[in-house]
């Protein structure tokens, strides 16, 4: 495997008795008979070393079953052509598809993912950084659930730096790429409002998380417009995890109750809980209790009845915060990216027969 910087043969042993020593590049030069320098060369710079010498170290490598490693290289070059993505949930669709963005221009970069996923977990946030800062990576992508830059700051000097998937406060000088959360949960729950409910669950995650903030500023905007008081109007349930099982128990009590008209939910994951613990209690959606979701996930249209939702851009955002990350060296200071959200409308708040 060829390195910028050079490489180090793999453990794959040759035998001195009965102990298994490496195979080492000194092996491979007495081998086809040439320096150590020329069997660096032809790993590292095969150009600049003549056709038959090359085929004859090459030989000897493929005879000695010399498997070089990436180790040196990343040490000499500081270079480890590794990108690391930290992200809630890899299982979300929203997040996979802003994940696949990443990976298309990645790939075309010739560089590899390394992902993890926090799970709304601030300590599961600093292992995640912990261990990508030890594997050396040339660049982060993250959508930090606490909005903590000097968490990030030491991936800052690397060779691509930090790009974050939030909005950063004004006079930052990190590069960002997100969507006006703001914007879209006010387009959310001003649609719940224009259908006439006054009883409204707001399932949201933490309010440490950026975004679960920034999205309940929507929804306070949005009753704000129409001077209704968010005491009279919102019902807040609020969850560890965006999931469909925190989705599905966090509404349980309030359907049971029936105190709600309507359920707005800050990811299509909570959503779907959300309808499969209405259907479980034979409630008809949106009859009896109208549903909003956000992200419009691929399986929002395909759910019974179809979901409205806000649409976010997953894979765009993805291929954004990608290529600024690799224009490290042109990116000005705050450069970002801000997408536009989209209201979605569907069958699932369609007016209430019993309101």
């Amino acid at each position: 495997m060829q390195t910028d910087g050079g490489v180090v043969p793999k453990s794959v042993g040759s035998r001195t008795g009965d102990a298994v020593r490496p195979v080492g590049v000194r092996d491979v030069a007495a081998r086809a008979g040439v320096s150590l320098g020329t069997v660096s060369n032809v790993l590292n710079n095969p150009d600049r070393v003549g056709a038959a010498t090359r085929e004859r170290v090459e030989s000897a490598m493929r005879a000695l079953g010399f498997v070089p490693s990436r180790a040196a290289g990343q040490l000499r070059s500081r270079r480890s052509e590794l990108i690391g993505l930290v992200v809630p949930d890899v299982g979300n669709p929203f997040w996979a598809s802003v994940l696949r963005g990443v990976e298309t221009v990645t790939d075309e970069a010739g560089l590899t993912m390394v992902v993890g996923s926090t799970h709304q977990d601030p300590e599961r946030q600093e292992h995640l950084l912990r261990v990508l800062k030890s594997q050396g990576v040339d660049g982060l992508v993250i959508a930090p659930i606490v909005d903590r830059a000097s968490d990030w700051a030491p991936f800052g000097d690397r060779r691509f730096g930090v790009v974050t998937l939030e909005r950063q406060g004004a006079g930052s000088t990190g590069a960002w790429v997100s969507l006006d959360n703001v914007e879209g949960a006010r387009l959310a729950m001003a649609h719940l409002l224009e259908q006439g409910h006054r009883r409204i669950a707001l399932v949201n995650g933490p309010s440490s998380v950026s975004w679960c903030a920034e999205r309940r500023a929507g929804v306070v905007l949005a009753l704000a417009e129409r001077g209704l008081a968010e005491q009279d109007v919102v019902v807040d349930v609020e969850v560890c995890d965006l999931t469909v099982d925190e989705g599905a128990e966090a509404v349980a009590p309030l359907l049971d109750a029936r105190e709600v008209t309507a359920v707005m939910c800050v990811n299509d994951m909570l959503a779907l809980g959300a309808l499969l613990a209405m259907q479980q209690r034979g409630l008809r959606v949106p009859h009896d209790v109208a549903l909003i979701g956000y992200d419009d996930a691929d399986f929002a249209p395909a759910l019974n009845p179809p979901l409205s939702t806000v649409r976010q851009p997953a894979f765009e955002m993805g291929v954004a915060a990608a290529r600024l990350l690799l224009r490290s060296g042109e990116r000005e200071p705050g450069e970002h990216v801000e997408f536009e959200p989209l209201l979605v409308v569907r069958d699932s708040t369609a007016a209430s027969a019993s309101l």
